[in-house]
Parts: C-alpha cells; structure tokens; sequence
C-alpha cells in the first residue's frame, strides 16, 4: 500500500511541497517536542512578567503586556495540542527560566534599554526555536500553530530591536 501523499505550505518560501503521510511525527514524538516548546513559553511568560513589573515607560509596558498575551495563546494551544495526541503536556517552567528571567531581573539596574536588552537576548534565542520547530514535519494544525507562534515572536524581536535603537 502506498503512504498518503500531503502538501505542506511553506509560508515563508510562499511554496507548496509534497511529502509523505509516514515522514509526519507520530504523537510520541509530537508530545515531547511540543512539551518543550510548552515548556519554553512557561518561560517566555514568567520572563515578560518580570520585565512588565520593571519597565518605566509606560508604552513599553503596554507593548510588553501585549506580547505577553501572544506567548499565553501559544501556552493554551500546544498545551490543548498535546492533549489532543494523548499526552499530558507540562505544567510550569523548566530550569531555563533561570537562564531567561534572570538576566531580565538583574538588568533592571541599568533602567528600560537593560530590560530591552535583555529581553531581545530572550527572544533571539525563541526565534531560533521556533525556526527549528518549523523545520519539522508536524500534523497540519500544529505546523499552522508553529507558523504563527514563529511570525510572533519574530514581530517581538523586530519591536524589541527598534525600542532599543530608539533609546541609542
């Protein structure tokens, strides 16, 4: 029998591959690499928290509050994802939130383009991530959320970096 035959959008290439049914992750392999990514924006939220409590500019604080919701949506959708494969997906921040909120915490010395700073730091490495994630094959409806949870952290570091030159 032959393996089903799917197509896989690649949004930022703007083209259409076929791959084969079996090439996609079994819901093994989907639950733990989503639990990660559950795990990385437990992380990604205690770290925006922390900014959003030391931020002076109130803008940035709005902004910050902002993308905060976005990594929240991605939270309750990989976690509703990995529910739906079968599994139980994580329930709070791994040992990287002392990698990811500490520098955010200790920048506050050095005022709002510390935090900056410091937060783009954090969203380099979700951006790199994210890219890896996408170059996986998922089921369709987790490689739609992994595009979109991938264009959002890549809007944050965009913002982040602007911020930060505007304070230069």
């Amino acid at each position: 029998m032959r393996n089903k035959l799917i197509a896989n959008f690649k949004s930022d290439e703007h083209t259409m591959e076929v791959i084969d049914e079996s090439d996609v992750m079994d819901s093994e392999q989907v639950i733990s690499k989503i639990g990660d990514l559950v795990s990385l924006e437990f992380n990604a939220i205690e770290t925006y928290e922390a900014a959003i409590e030391r931020l002076d500019n109130l803008d940035y604080r709005a902004k910050m509050t902002e993308f905060l919701g976005e990594h929240e949506r991605h939270l309750i959708q990989f976690c509703d994802a990995i529910i739906q494969e079968g599994g139980a997906p994580p329930d709070g921040a791994d040992y990287k939130q002392f990698l990811t909120k500490g520098p955010v915490v200790i920048a506050a010395i050095g005022g709002d383009k510390s935090i900056l700073q410091a937060m783009l730091l954090n969203e380099n490495l979700t951006n790199k991530l994210y890219e890896n994630a996408n170059e996986e094959i998922y089921p369709g409806y987790i490689q739609l959320m992994l595009k979109q949870a991938l264009g959002d952290v890549r809007h944050h570091r965009v913002w982040i970096e602007s911020a930060i030159e505007q304070l230069d």
